[in-house]
Formats: C-alpha cells, structure tokens, sequence
C-alpha cells in the first residue's frame, strides 16, 4: 500500500479499532484478502510479463470450477500427444504468488515437460482472468484441490510465495471441510514460514491496535475454521512430511531468508537451495532454480 495511503487511513484505523474492533477486524480481513486486481490481462506491460505469457500460448485453456467460481487452466501435455485410453502422465501443478499470474511460473514448463511430466499452471481466484475479487487461504486450498482432482494423478506441486501456503494448508488439511490435496513431491520457491506472522505485520503496518488485531484473527478462526496459528509452515510441513525442496534467496526484501530456514527445520526430508541476488520474483527465472526444481521434481 502507498506510503500517502496509509498516512490517510493509519489514525482512522487505529480509531476505529479502539472504539470498534469487530468492524475493524472485519475491514482488515477484506483489505489483507483482496489483491490490488488489474482492469483488465492486456493491461499489464513490460518485456517480463510479455515473455512470460508468451509461454503459456500453447497451453490447453480450461476453466476449472471449485465452489466459490472458477479458475483458469494452462495444460502442458509431454510429447507425444496422448492417445484414447492411454493414461495422463503425472502431473505438476505450478501455483503462483500474491498479486501474481500462472505466467511467472511460466520458466518451469519447458523443463519440466522436456522430462515427460505434464504440466498444469493456474490464474488462483481473484487473479489473472479467474473469477472472484477476494483471495484467502479456504479459497485458494478450494481452488487447488479443484485443480488436483481434475488433472490427477498429481506428482509434485511447484509454488511461490503465498501459493506455498496454500500448498502446504491444503496438503496438510489445515482448512476443516476441504478435500486433502495429494501429491509426492512440494518445491517451495519463496515461501513464507508463518502466517501468523504476516497477519500480525500487515496489522502493524495499517494501524490496527491490540483490540483490532484479535479481532482480525478471530475472524479468520471464523473462515478458516482454525486459529491463525494453525498455518504455520514449519508445524503443517512436520506433519506432511513429503519430500520438500525449500528454495530462497539470501537478498529477498518481501520475504526474509529466516522463513526458509524455519521451513528447513521441519525435518530430514526437506532440502534447502540458497540463492544470492535474485530477490522474491526475479528467483522464478533464474537457471540455477529451474533446474534445481526439475531435478528435484524427477527424484
């Protein structure tokens, strides 16, 4: 949020969390689920965006309904094409980030198909050219599992950012009422570690007070059906415990290295690859990470 925004709405916040903090709480639950959406997909420019999307081009464009609406699908399938009865290939789901589109995780197809997986990318809901104005962590692990019905059997899950969150709710069935996702193998690209923790900055940053911020996380105990606490990415790993390939840079201004660390701490079987320079977006396309995760992917 711009520095001018919050000198506006920080007292107003801090004010209304004092004297209301049930609406309060309310008020920061929608502003923290709902991403500063773009008017329309051509509208965003630049020679990223272009070359990302520009790879999903070929994709096989499917909606895919869950039951809060629908999400767009890009389906890679590995040469040969398939045949009538032939089985799929196993799949992997690459799940972007916050404010972000299947297209940055567009760097991930070609290798990953070039080893016979096919590969499915997805817009999560209220980004890309999916429906719904709001994202949270039901909605997204609603989505995924909506996805990994479809195109199972699911190998491994690639995800980024807030999408491993998602990731790592879903599998660990953090969300009471929502089909377990199943896969093998979960690659972590600039994870967060704790909810809990963002939760509590994000309050910090727009104002809301002690009264305001428990309130905030009594709402989300209310949608989510758990308390805050339970989505913390060390203890949902620990209980998973799949093989996980937890990858992050030393430099990343969005999410700090000692997330990855946390996560790493789950147990043997997770495997930490450092990077150094590449930040929290710029890591999607660098070599040295798309082909750790192929690697790790294959097994």
């Amino acid at each position: 949020m711009p520095s001018a925004a919050l000198r506006v709405i920080r007292p107003l916040v801090r004010i209304g969390s004092f004297l209301a903090p049930r609406t309060a709480g309310r008020a920061a639950f929608k502003l923290f689920c709902t991403p500063p959406r773009q008017p329309g997909p051509q509208t965003r420019t630049g020679k990223a965006i272009i070359a990302a999307r520009s790879r999903l081009a070929p994709a096989i464009k499917q909606a895919v309904s869950y039951p809060c609406g629908t999400v767009s699908t890009y389906l890679f399938e590995p040469e040969p094409r398939l045949q009538d009865g032939d089985a799929p290939a196993p799949t992997v789901i690459l799940l972007h980030g916050w404010n972000s589109e299947a297209a940055f995780m567009s760097a991930f197809v070609q290798p990953l198909l070039a080893q016979g997986f096919r590969v499915v990318a997805y817009d999560m809901p209220a980004h890309g050219t999916s429906t719904g104005a709001e994202l949270n962590i039901p909605l997204g692990v609603a989505a995924l599992a909506a996805v990994a019905r479809v195109f199972a059997p699911v190998h491994a899950i690639v995800a980024h950012s807030f999408g491993g969150a998602i990731a790592l709710a879903g599998l660990a069935r953090s969300v009471p009422g929502q089909p377990r996702v199943r896969t093998n193998r979960l690659a972590l690209v600039a994870a967060p570690s704790s909810v809990t923790t963002i939760t509590r900055n994000f309050g910090a940053t727009i104002g809301l007070g002690r009264r305001g911020q428990a309130a905030l996380e009594r709402h989300i105990h209310s949608v989510a059906g758990n308390p805050v606490e339970a989505f913390e990415g060390r203890e949902q790993l620990a209980a998973i415990g799949l093989p996980t390939l937890v990858i992050h840079d030393r430099q990343d201004r969005e999410l700090d290295f000692h997330h990855a660390q946390a996560l790493a701490s789950a147990g043997p079987f997770v495997a930490l690859q450092e990077t150094s320079g590449l930040g929290h977006r710029r890591i999607l396309q660098a070599k040295p990470v798309l082909d750790g995760v192929t690697r790790f992917v294959v097994g």
